[in-house]
């Protein structure tokens, strides 16, 4: 962070100006590595639907004189040493995001605020010029003009997988379907260095399956983030048959410096807490069309009763209801139990169109559509 001050007068300005309001003379620049937290407040606003997930906004007292606001994700209190940049501070990664949808562009905002470099490959560089701007302009809510032209700095866009050749890190982000993840951590497989780790945001396929095509398939991993993941906490850390004790520490050291949880998990059909999530989500569907309540009404009893930070049917619309059902097909099949089959309420919404947030209707309508 940048102090500006006026040699003349003495006054001190946060924000980029020229010369001092009061003297019309030139300000002279300092940087600004660190501060004291003087006061903090805890802040929630509306986020994807995780209205309760925080932010903290801190008052900093700067060692020049004077004060800075700081908003931060993640939790501070009164005398934290604060580092205006120590995000750029720790480890940095080059990280290659495969994908260009609501979950890439989330990790992509997540990366670049924890000071690492992003390599972001995608089909369509117009989608992803546009879904580029939407990460930048959420950054911009969180940082000052300097951190924000780091951010920017830090990140690569490529319709082209050779993009991929230095990153330490390749996570793919694609759709959920597996002969789609398949092909294309094959293609990346011969394009990335010997020391790149490979992972996948899968969110239930088997990474035995995935790993299976892939020449090394010690380097690979399952690193499950959650939407939204610059919000959520939780990184469900998965071992492929083969994964190397030194791909699965990487993992989890790089979700602990991202700011998160990691939780080693099995290779199971849904992992932990999709195996645990479908079963409510189908039940809260069944009861929909029992006529047990309306769609509002069920949410709200679930959210009051099990003290949920959101009901289970506008949690569906979040994921993507088309996401659901792919994720409760999939373990239906691998687990044999028709707790996970899913309700035809489900199927013919699909069927419909209305996918839950990102196409403005599911079991809600969402008018105009969410611009995440």
């Amino acid at each position: 962070m940048i102090t500006r001050s006026c040699p003349s007068c003495g006054a001190r300005y946060s924000y980029p100006i020229d010369e001092c309001t009061f003297c019309r003379v030139t300000l002279v620049e300092q940087p600004t590595e660190s501060g004291e937290v003087v006061a903090v407040t805890e802040v929630t606003v509306p986020s994807l639907g995780h209205e309760d997930v925080p932010y903290w906004c801190a008052l900093v007292a700067r060692p020049q004189g004077g004060f800075a606001v700081v908003k931060r994700d993640l939790p501070t209190t009164v005398g934290d040493t604060l580092s205006f940049s120590s995000a750029e501070e720790g480890v940095c990664y080059t990280i290659g995001v495969l994908g260009s949808g609501v979950m890439a562009r989330g990790l992509v905002e997540l990366f670049l605020s924890r000071g690492q470099r992003v390599v972001w490959v995608g089909r369509s560089l117009e989608r992803l010029g546009v879904a580029r701007e939407k990460v930048i302009g959420r950054l911009g809510r969180v940082m000052d003009e300097d951190q924000l032209a780091r951010a920017t700095a830090r990140l690569t866009i490529a319709g082209d997988q050779n993009a991929l050749a230095e990153c330490d890190l390749v996570l793919e982000a694609i759709v959920e379907d597996t002969d789609a993840k398949i092909a294309e951590l094959k293609a990346i497989e011969p394009i990335v260095s010997d020391t790149c780790v490979i992972a996948s945001n899968t969110s239930s396929l088997p990474l035995d399956v995935l790993s299976a095509v892939l020449e090394k398939p010690g380097r690979f991993g399952g690193m499950h983030f959650f939407n939204p993941p610059t919000r959520m906490k939780l990184v469900e850390i998965i071992r492929a048959p083969e994964t190397t004790d030194e791909t699965d520490a990487f993992l989890f050291d790089l979700s602990l410096a991202l700011g998160k949880t990691p939780i080693r998990v099995a290779n199971g059909p849904g992992f932990v807490v999709n195996r645990v999530l479908m079963p409510l989500l189908n039940e809260a569907v069944r009861e929909l069309e029992d006529k047990a309540a309306p769609a509002a009404d069920i949410d709200e009893a679930i959210r009051l009763g099990l003290n949920h930070p959101m009901g289970p049917l506008a949690l569906a619309d979040l994921i993507g209801l088309d996401v659901v059902v792919s994720i409760m097909d999939d373990m239906h099949a691998r687990l044999q139990d028709e707790a996970y089959a899913p309700r035809p309420l489900l199927r013919e919404l699909v069927a419909q169109g209305k996918l839950g947030r990102k196409t403005g209707a599911g079991f809600f309508e969402y008018t105009p559509p969410p611009n995440p």
